[in-house]
């Protein structure tokens, strides 16, 4: 059931009985879900493999019905900048990623109903914790204020930090998931800051914005500025160092890799598609 075409990782024996699942963004050469999926597909005995799919937005309400009739379809990850569309063409919304505003993982039923979630906080959160970092009470700079931002940024605020400061390049969207957190975190500092943010001031900076994806972005953050003693993150997974991430690898900053989110939403996406452990 293994074959080694992708540098020995396991990957599934694809059959007529095998359960497919699509990670769906645009682009779409940067996700690496598949990479961890399918292994565990193979390591854990389970008949199913991820599949990479690329779906302008656009295009996507078309391809949603599709998918809705596809009966060997388990379920879909979704990456930026689909998940506000899935959430509004889902048939129904966990409460979770309704607060968010976006999904990032889909259950397709047997009968067709498609379902949603979205595990960006919880995972980004798992992903701290299995790296020794704990936000409580700490100061916050959290560039990006869209789909995965807002995940980050409601559950930082859960988590107990002291502070946190949102940069986006959207200014709308920053003022729109404070107000947000506002309301459900009234006690907590919030703030939102003009980008580039000086980061000198914070215990923890984030980078949730796609910033670093192509090698020609822009930086999210002035990283020039960052002090050594502070812990960095970047949710993007490919490249595994993005400028952002080298430029504080050379302050002597700690870093946190956006692969560490990945890890940390592996086992949610598992159970929320009901596969067998």
């Amino acid at each position: 059931m293994t074959s080694d075409r992708h540098a020995g990782a396991p990957v599934p024996e694809i059959t007529g009985t095998t359960k497919v699942y699509y990670m769906m963004a645009h682009p779409i050469a940067h996700v690496t879900t598949p990479e961890v999926f399918n292994p565990m597909c193979v390591e854990r005995g389970v008949d199913a493999v991820m599949i990479a799919m690329h779906v302008l937005p656009k295009d996507l309400p078309q391809a949603f019905e599709t998918f809705r009739r596809t009966q060997n379809l388990g379920g879909i990850v979704v990456s930026v900048p689909l998940k506000q569309k899935f959430l509004e063409l889902c048939d129904e919304v966990d409460d979770r990623a309704m607060e968010l505003g976006a999904a990032n993982c889909v259950r397709r039923e047997a009968n067709g109903r498609m379902v949603c979630d979205n595990f960006d906080g919880a995972g980004f959160m798992a992903g701290l914790a299995k790296d020794g970092i704990d936000v409580r009470g700490k100061r916050v700079l959290l560039a990006g204020a869209g789909g995965a931002g807002s995940a980050l940024g409601f559950s930082l605020a859960r988590a107990g930090v002291a502070q946190i400061a949102l940069s986006d390049r959207i200014g709308e969207r920053a003022d729109q998931l404070w107000a947000r957190v506002k309301t459900i975190h009234p006690d907590l500092d919030l703030g939102v800051t003009d980008a580039p943010a000086h980061p000198a001031a914070f215990d923890i900076v984030i980078n949730a914005t796609d910033s670093g994806l192509h090698a020609q972005d822009d930086l999210p953050l002035d990283a020039h500025a960052l002090e050594p003693e502070t812990i960095v993150c970047d949710i993007i997974m490919k490249p595994h160092e993005t400028a952002f991430l080298r430029i504080a690898r050379e302050r002597g900053c700690t870093l946190h890799h956006g692969r560490n989110m990945l890890d940390g939403q592996m086992e949610l996406f598992w159970d929320f598609f009901g596969l067998p452990r």
